[in-house]
């Protein structure tokens, strides 16, 4: 199956110029804003064929944070996240393509610990179907 996570950090990487996109957020990365941290959720592996024991669809979810130096760059962000994840649809390698996205908990504040950043946030599902 494919790296639903490798494959959201390197899609936003290419459409966010100059953010900082990461699966594992680095030492100290508030002294260097905004970052955009992707974190891939279990999700149902569906849909086998009649003929195999591979599943056709895996429907991962994945939650993506955005850090700013404010709430409204935070908030901004998020949004532009979102509206760059709709367009996965129809991606994809050797291992399967994006054949849909949804967004069941769209962009929200989500207070952080560290007082030095401000964090929004939102939870994308994707259903990927095996190549």
């Amino acid at each position: 199956m494919i790296d639903a996570e490798a494959l959201v950090v390197a899609w936003l990487t290419a459409r966010l110029g100059g953010v900082r996109v990461v699966a594992e957020l680095p030492a100290r990365f508030e002294q260097a804003l905004p970052v955009v941290q992707v974190t891939c959720l279990p999700g149902p592996k569906l849909a086998r064929p009649w003929s195999g024991t591979a599943p056709l669809l895996w429907r991962p979810r994945v939650d993506i944070d955005t850090y700013a130096a404010t709430r409204a760059a935070a908030t901004d962000l998020a949004s532009t996240v979102s509206g760059h994840l709709y367009a996965l649809a129809g991606q994809g390698n050797e291992w399967g393509h994006v054949t849909d996205v949804a967004e069941p908990a769209g962009p929200s504040w989500r207070p952080d610990y560290n007082p030095s950043v401000h964090r929004s946030g939102l939870t994308a599902e994707l259903t990927i179907r095996a190549a």
